[in-house]
């Protein structure tokens, strides 16, 4: 019986091990899906030139991903022209098993 007791033990606590390295392996790859849609954003906008239709675009792209996106264009140099656009992108973080939830944000410059 004891052996029983403890064969069932070693059982659920690995079965709450792999659940708990599935969850953290599962954000993971939101993470790095977050970072990847917002580097093709920075190229997208830097090989349109910084047309504004397509930063919108890209903000209704990220919205149906369920990502939230921020373009924020500026001009560093008047005199030759040469633009720059901030990109922030905000994705949620989650952990369920372990009750981990977080808003997180990564940011790239299109140049």
């Amino acid at each position: 019986m004891r052996n029983i007791i403890g064969a069932f033990g070693t059982l659920i606590m690995l079965l709450i091990y792999f659940f708990s390295c599935i969850s953290v392996g599962n954000a993971g790859i939101a993470v790095a899906a977050a970072k990847e849609f917002k580097a093709e954003v920075v190229a997208e906008i830097e090989n349109s030139n910084f047309n504004p239709k397509v930063i919108e675009g890209c903000i209704r792209q990220a919205e149906n991903a369920g990502y939230q996106l921020q373009v924020t264009s500026c001009m560093y140099d008047e005199r030759y022209n040469m633009q720059s656009a901030e990109v922030v992108l905000t994705y949620s973080y989650t952990i369920p098993l372990l009750g981990i939830s977080e808003t997180r944000t990564t940011r790239g410059i299109a140049r």
